[in-house]
């Protein structure tokens, strides 16, 4: 299968550090906890996280629920696939198409909480999604195009962005509403991260499409007149069939 040869490119400021960490989680799980079972706990967490956010609008101690689920959402979808390869029980087709059509409901669940919560606008929680979607359909069809899986980008991957939700979290609890006052109203910290983040991974996207695009096209030239199959036959069209005389006999 096409997925079993992916070439899984992490390069994230804290990868190593987190890999010698899922290793040694691996190795300590009970024997009846599966790899299902912690891709379950990934997107439960973020339905935690989500529900958190929302809650946080009646009280600010759903703010710790948020914490919960972005901690249970880091270990259930970081060591799912530590915990197969450990045991040598891994199933890269499955195993990929499960873990990431969860990833997508989970991101969703997380960001989506987020905009309904008081601490973001909704449209601006959208374009955070938007961004993280842009950053994981760049990274799905390169993998398509040439079995190759980049986690992150410039330092950057899930485990970093799920850090960064969880600091502002704790700014959250510890501070109460990080917000500043503009000509367009009132902004929280994230609204002006997200103005600003989506338009830079906009552009990103389109720079490496090009690049990507440019590096590709000369590996895959169309074959030459010569060795290219004969076109099959097509059947005229009944028109010109009833017109030709030796049809109709």
């Amino acid at each position: 299968m096409p997925q079993a040869k992916l070439e899984r490119i992490q390069q994230s400021w804290l990868a190593a550090n987190e890999r010698r960490l899922l290793t040694w989680l691996a190795t300590r799980t009970p024997r009846w906890i599966h790899p299902d079972h912690l891709t379950l706990l990934g997107l439960f967490g973020a339905l935690l996280c989500g529900c958190g956010y929302i809650g946080s609008g009646m009280s600010p101690y759903f703010l710790w629920l948020v914490c919960i689920g972005l901690c249970a959402n880091w270990l259930g979808d970081s060591l799912d696939g530590s915990l197969a390869r450990a045991r040598r029980i891994e199933r890269p087709t499955y195993g990929f198409f499960v873990d990431h059509a969860t990833d997508v409901i989970a991101q969703a669940l997380i960001f989506l909480g987020l905009g309904l919560s008081p601490h973001m606008r909704f449209a601006d929680a959208c374009l955070l999604l938007m961004s993280y979607w842009l950053a994981a359909l760049f990274s799905f069809i390169r993998a398509v195009a040439v079995n190759e899986f980049r986690i992150s980008y410039f330092g950057i991957g899930p485990t970093e962005i799920r850090l960064g939700l969880l600091l502002y979290a704790f700014g959250l609890i510890a501070f109460g509403s990080l917000t500043f006052d503009t000509g367009y109203g009132r902004y929280s910290i994230m609204d002006g991260l997200a103005v600003l983040i989506f338009p830079a991974v906009l552009t990103c996207y389109a720079v490496m499409t090009l690049k990507e695009a440019r590096r590709l096209a000369p590996l895959d030239r169309p074959a030459p007149r010569a060795a290219r199959e004969p076109l099959p036959e097509i059947a005229a069209p009944i028109g010109l069939a009833l017109q030709d005389p030796s049809a109709a006999s």
